[in-house]
């Protein structure tokens, strides 16, 4: 099984099936006559180890390839999809996108694909053994983690993944762009009877991944707050964050406000900002996919070159992200964010850091809360920023710039520019995997001088 993964994923095998990807693409809009043509072609292997009370449980490997046609008579516009990836195969999913472009009512909002041909800012690194891991060195690894723990009362949970992306995209407006990139995450959460703990780290090579510290780290959280003080009630109080929180944050204002769609729908919360301040001058939010701490990719959906975008500056609105469409709605251009789901997204958010280091931070609080993470988050009004959700996997009392034990958790309903406005930042960052995007480049703390604990919970 390792040997042929092994020949599988050799960089010259990947090298010659992104020239295969980039020539069905190319061929596939060259079978066109229509206006504008794109073909996208994305193939993603997909492999994980799941485990549960330090016992592996379930592995999986799938593999997703598809093809995504765009085709253009004037302003009317059809699209298709094929998991046929031969000629014949994507040249009929051109055809019926043909079709349902010549049905389909004008949309006067399209704009032209992009023109090219265009140079790219990077290129993404491959790792062959990334790839080419197989179930039993997964298994090897997840393991070293469960040894960490020499209690029985004490089990780890969570995932193991790898996977390997291959990429193309061509139209026939002279834009031709393909990468292939591996990446692997380990979320590993420790359990004991009334605690848990939690880390987690994500790279493009496995082997960067650092299981046992991870493990070590999230089984002191779950063994520090065991036996949690249970009659703190709720309220306001000052409370410092562990980088999965802000990770979060970051998240949901990217998704209430960082799109060229919802800025031009009027359904941003930076509406009517731009160019003026919405925080303090320390606050810095980009989408930064050249910074190779974010794991960022050389090009969007459409083919557009990856750029930095300023989101907010020094406290100041500057921008918002785009694609084509967005852009030319905005008077603009696209900063390289087509998503393919006609809503540009910023994919590759950076918070930008402060001067104190996380225990400096915990030290100016003489009564608070320390929270590891964040649970079962939700939106409660996008334009004013207010979220909701549980505290998690390390909820600690902070008592005279100390960690003084557990605490139950708490349900919390906060404005997130509220918190960030009376926020200090430490000096390191560190990236956080996220449900949406590749993740997040943030401080690995945050004190906050006052955030609402709007419930609270027995465990």
């Amino acid at each position: 099984m390792a040997e042929v993964m092994e020949k599988q994923y050799t960089a010259k095998q990947v090298a010659a099936r992104q020239d295969q990807l980039l020539s069905l693409a190319r061929d596939g809009v060259r079978t066109s006559g229509a206006d504008e043509t794109q073909v996208r072609i994305n193939c993603t292997d997909s492999a994980l180890t799941r485990f549960s009370g330090s016992v592996i449980h379930q592995n999986t490997f799938e593999r997703e390839a598809l093809a995504s046609v765009t085709v253009r008579f004037g302003k009317r516009e059809g699209c298709n999809t094929t998991n046929v990836l031969t000629k014949e195969g994507i040249a009929d999913a051109v055809a019926q996108a043909s079709v349902a472009a010549q049905a389909s009512p004008e949309n006067p909002e399209l704009a032209p694909l992009p023109g090219g041909p265009r140079e790219y800012p990077m290129q993404v690194d491959y790792y062959e053994a990334t790839a080419a891991c197989t179930p039993e060195e997964r298994a090897k690894l997840a393991i070293s983690g469960f040894a960490v723990s020499d209690d029985p009362a004490f089990t780890a949970a969570g995932i193991l993944s790898t996977s390997q992306v291959n990429f193309a995209v061509a139209n026939n407006r002279g834009i031709e762009a393909a990468y292939n990139t591996t990446s692997a995450q380990y979320n590993v959460q420790y359990n004991g009877p009334d605690s848990t703990g939690y880390a987690q780290a994500m790279s493009r090579n496995a082997g960067d991944l650092d299981i046992e510290g991870l493990a070590v780290q999230a089984l002191a959280t779950a063994k520090n707050s065991a036996n949690p003080k249970r009659d703190m009630p709720a309220g306001k109080y000052k409370v410092v964050l562990a980088p999965e929180c802000l990770a979060t944050m970051v998240n949901f204002l990217s998704w209430m406000g960082f799109s060229g769609r919802d800025y031009n729908d009027g359904a941003s919360f930076l509406n009517g900002k731009l160019g003026q301040p919405v925080a303090g001058s320390f606050l810095h939010i980009i989408d930064d996919p050249l910074d190779p701490r974010t794991l960022g990719v050389p090009c969007d959906a459409a083919g557009w070159p990856k750029q930095r975008t300023p989101l907010i500056e020094s406290g100041v609105v500057r921008g918002v992200v785009h694609d084509a469409n967005t852009a030319q709605q905005a008077g603009t251009a696209s900063t390289g964010n087509d998503s393919g789901m006609n809503r540009p997204m910023a994919a590759n958010l950076v918070l930008g850091p402060g001067k104190s280091t996380r225990e400096d931070l915990i030290r100016e609080v003489e009564h608070g809360v320390y929270i590891s993470r964040f649970h079962y988050t939700n939106t409660v009004d996008p334009l004013a920023t207010v979220i909701t959700g549980m505290t998690r996997d390390g909820t600690f009392l902070i008592e005279n710039g100390e960690l003084a034990g557990g605490l139950t958790n708490f349900r919390f309903t906060q404005n997130i520019m509220e918190a960030i406005n009376k926020a200090w930042f430490s000096g390191e960052q560190v990236f956080c995997g996220t449900f949406w995007g590749t993740g997040c480049l943030v401080p690995d703390a945050a004190l906050v001088e006052e955030f609402n604990f709007s419930g609270k919970t027995e465990h």
